[in-house]
């Protein structure tokens, strides 16, 4: 068995999420996968950051949607984690395929749109095309899927590129919305509550017939960085759980070896 390890928002452990430094780090480790999230600004350009607001990573606050490029750009994403990253940048989208393109290319990655229909239908449309044609132009999309918590998002990819991308959703499905794409190629299991607002269930992992639920329907059960202890990453992978997106991707690949998780056939 061989659990795929992403890196989400990078190797963050270590480095300022969502920057060039953590994506770096990411292939240092031997992560199978990265993870990052995009956002377009107010004058359409593309840049990795996972909030709307500059203000929980960066020295300064501000919409990514009510900024310039350039105004985005001067923030500092680094000192937060330490003297040592003062001085780090939010990257564009074309500067991370720039880099990813000299690198080992068996990477993966998991391109999460961010810009949602709830926050103006036509902006999310522009900002997805925008995305699929930068990744394009890098010939990168043979190994990256489209991630969105937005169902509406992930249908209008769906039919607008006639079913050719890989698409990442969310289970339970609701947290996708009232609409969802026809196929979706995997699904982060997603911790829910039932309806007196009470845990629906014990733990990190979610129970075997939501694991059940997706595999019968052709669905790839993914989990998510909740899980920390290789001791629930292993009942996972009992229940059928084929890739884990970590924050600390290296301590999970090296857990994962010596359980014998990570053994290619």
């Amino acid at each position: 068995m061989y659990i795929e390890v992403a890196a989400h928002r990078g190797n963050v452990a270590e480095y300022p999420e969502n920057t060039i430094l953590a994506y770096k780090s990411a292939y240092e480790i031997g992560a199978d996968m990265i993870e990052l999230d995009l956002h377009m600004t107010k004058d359409g350009e593309i840049v990795l950051i996972h909030d709307g607001d500059l203000a929980r990573t960066a020295d300064v606050s501000g919409k990514i949607s009510e900024l310039t490029l350039d105004e985005v750009l001067r923030a500092d994403v680094g000192i937060k984690n330490g003297e040592r990253f003062r001085g780090t940048r939010v990257p564009t989208l074309r500067q991370f395929c720039e880099f990813v393109a000299n690198e080992d290319p068996a990477m993966q990655f998991n391109f999460e749109f961010k810009d949602y229909f709830s926050n103006g239908e036509e902006r999310a449309k522009v900002c997805a095309d925008k995305i699929i044609a930068t990744v394009d132009s890098y010939g990168l999309w043979e190994r990256s899927f489209v991630n969105s918590f937005d169902g509406r998002l992930l249908k209008y990819v769906e039919e607008k590129y006639d079913g050719r991308f890989r698409l990442h959703g969310f289970y339970p499905y609701s947290i996708l919305g009232d609409t969802r794409p026809e196929k979706l190629y995997c699904a982060c299991l997603w911790a829910y509550k039932n309806p007196d607002g009470t845990p629906a269930f014990e733990g990190v992992v979610n129970p075997k017939k939501d694991f059940d639920a997706l595999i019968a329907q052709g669905v790839r059960p993914w989990v998510g960085a909740s899980i920390r202890a290789i001791e629930d990453m292993k009942f996972a992978a009992s229940l059928g759980a084929k890739l884990i997106t970590s924050n600390e991707p290296a301590f999970m690949i090296a857990e994962l070896e010596k359980a014998g998780l990570r053994v290619k056939e």
